[in-house]
This record gives C-alpha cells, structure tokens and sequence, in this order.
C-alpha cells in the first residue's frame, strides 16, 4: 500500500511528472473532525486556516488543538518548541475570505447534502482555479456534493477516521468528474500526512461506512430479536474484534449510528432493513459516549462499563437464545456479501484493498489475514 499510485484509475499520462504540493490547507468546521485535521495538518508543516460559523466555536476548536499538541509533547511525540510551533501554524477565522490564497480546503460540516452543497457554491467563488476542495463525509457521494462547484475535475474526497490522531486509514474518495492531476496530489498529501490511502469510486458510503453499519445493524436487529447485548458483543469479541458491535454503536455515537441507518436506507431501500432499537433510544435520551454522553447499549459512570437496564423498557420481552457460532456466522456473512457488493459494483478495484481498509479503518483482527481473504478460506467468497 506504501507503493499506491492513481494509475488503476486513470490513464497513465505521456509524460510523468511530479504532482504540485499543497502548502496551505483550509478546513471548514471546528468541531472534533475538524480540528483534529487541522492539527494533524499543522504537525506536518502545513500552514492551515480553520473556519467555523461563530466565533465560539472557532475557539473551542483552537482549543482543542492546543489541547492536541500538548498531549503530543507530553506523550514525547514531540517536543514542547515543535508543539508551540504547530498551534501558531493556525489561523482561526469566521470568514470564507481566508480560503483565497489555500492549495486544498477540506470541508467537515454537518453531514447534510444540501448544507455541503451550499458551502462548495460559495467556495468556488472564493478560492482560486486550481485549489482543490475535499469533502471529508464518511457516506454522502462526493459528485451530489459537489454538483455546486465551478471546477468539478478539482473535487475529491477525503475521508478522515475518527480521532484522526489515532486512525491512521484515508478513504480518498473519486468523483466521476474528478481529473488524475487532483488524484495525484491528494494521494501526495494523504502519503505526507503519513497517513496510509485507500482508493474507491464515488458511491453511497463508500466501502468502510458501508460495510461497517450493515453489520451494526444486523446486530441491532438480532437485538431487536431478543438476542442480549453481551451475548452479541462477547461472540463478536471471541472472534477477535477489539470490541462487540454494540459497544462499538455506543464509541460511534447513537445518534451518528441512527442518522447513518437512515442514509444507507436512502440509498439501498431494497436491502437495507432500518431497525428502530437506536431511534428509540435517542428518544430516551441515550446517546453513547459521544461529546461526554455516557448512556447506551452500556452505562460509563464512574469509568465502570455496565449494561444499561434503561433498555429493557423497548427491548423485547422474550431473551432469544443464539450459540456464539451463529452470531459469529451470521454478522460476518452480512460483511462478507456487502464488501463483494462493493467489489462487483467497481467501487474498489481489489479484495485486498477492502480487508486492508477494514483492518485500518474498523479495527478488524489482524490475525484473521483480511475479510475476504477469510471467505475465500472458508468457501464464503
């Protein structure tokens, strides 16, 4: 993967040359995806602009940056003067103004299609010709995103992993529009980050979300069976994932899980069964661990990890009994058919890019060799 070109996906050019370097970096959107890019963005030398529409919220993200570099020397990442150097590699502002002189602005708003569209419109009146402008959207095609821009061979996707100072896997994300000289330059970024790419055509979701949240709901949907919770999430653990799918609805967030469950329902009607476990429980106000929650599928007070008994007022009223084996089976034929759907639609051009970006990207056991590589061994290809 260290030796990944674009070539796969474009015509090789007459005459090879090295594709121009960004410099300066914008990023729309200072919560936690945004300010974990600029600051990853800044650790490498980037000059980077941060914008966000209020100036609380430009703060909280420089905040959280600062905060980021800080842990950084303290866990001797770096030292405290290259630390200092990076948090003044960043400029906060609430103007899109800002953005004129960047190489690359990398947007990381709420995760709505017509928002992201009006953001690119204004965007490409702004910036210059050959800037390129990246969605970071874990779901959304980048060409409806996009449809807004002057420059649609200058587009891209660019999916960073949450917390991005952990998660090492990009999903760089091609348009039908976007040109091999805008490839060729993220794939330079993405390297430079030291981040490790993976390449996929444009489509609902990409490969990593896709994957990951049709088994996230077939394990909500065993749930909503009677299946309990640490039955599903000690099979899966058994099995080698760092933690059960349950458990890992409640890392993600339920309310992130809930609104993905709707959009892979948009655009799969036909198969995707949307179960209602996670819905009702952000009606009860339980939303996982995420932004300080610490209620789900588990309780987090006092750094202990519990089942919630808040969910035996929706869960149903009969425990169903399933051996370890069968869930095992079940939830990972479910991952098995929807990464070969991926495969068969051209959204990756190998098997061994789908089981190297959910190792990277899902924290898939090593040790299984890959997904596919695991059907194929088992006669489940």
């Amino acid at each position: 993967m260290k030796k990944l070109t674009v070539d796969a996906w474009f015509p090789k050019p007459a005459a090879a040359a090295a594709p121009a370097p960004f410099r300066k970096i914008g990023v729309i959107g200072a919560g936690v995806m945004g300010s974990g890019i600029a600051q990853w963005c800044a650790a490498r030398g980037y000059s980077v602009v941060m914008r966000d529409v209020q100036p609380e919220f430009v703060a909280r993200g420089l905040a959280v940056i600062q905060g980021l570099f800080d842990e950084a020397a303290k866990r001797g990442k770096m030292t405290a003067a290259a630390a200092a150097q990076g948090v003044a590699r960043v400029q906060g502002t609430t103007e899109l103004a800002a953005f004129a002189d960047c190489d690359l602005v990398v947007e990381a708003i709420v995760e709505n299609v017509a928002a992201k569209q009006a953001l690119f419109a204004e965007l490409s009146q702004v910036v210059r010709a050959d800037c390129v402008l990246a969605s970071n959207t874990s779901a959304l095609p980048i060409e409806e995103l996009a449809a807004t821009a002057i420059h649609p061979g200058r587009t891209i996707g660019i999916h960073f992993f949450n917390p991005v100072s952990r998660m090492p896997l990009i999903e760089m994300v091609l348009s039908p529009h976007t040109t091999r000289d805008t490839a060729d330059r993220v794939l330079a970024f993405a390297k430079h980050l030291g981040k490790t790419p993976v390449i996929c055509r444009s489509s609902p979701g990409f490969l990593v979300t896709r994957v990951l949240f049709f088994y996230l709901n077939a394990a909500c949907a065993l749930w909503e069976q009677g299946v309990p919770t640490d039955v599903i999430d000690r099979a899966m653990r058994d099995w080698g994932w760092p933690m059960g799918p349950m458990r890992l609805i409640d890392e993600v967030g339920v309310d992130v899980t809930d609104f993905i469950y709707g959009e892979m329902k948009h655009y799969f009607p036909a198969r995707f069964a949307g179960t209602s476990v996670c819905g009702q429980m952000l009606a009860a106000g339980l939303k996982g661990r995420k932004n300080g929650a610490s209620t789900g599928f588990y309780t987090y007070e006092g750094g202990k990890e519990a089942l919630n008994p808040a969910l035996a007022s929706f869960a149903p009223a009969a425990a169903k009994t399933m051996d370890a084996a069968a869930i095992q089976d079940h939830l990972n034929g479910v991952m098995i058919a929807e990464t070969q759907r991926v495969l068969d639609e051209g959204v990756l051009k190998t098997a061994d890019d789908a089981d190297f970006a959910l190792l990277m990207g899902t924290g898939f056991p090593a040790f299984r060799g890959g997904l596919m590589r695991y059907a194929r061994a088992h006669g489940r290809a």
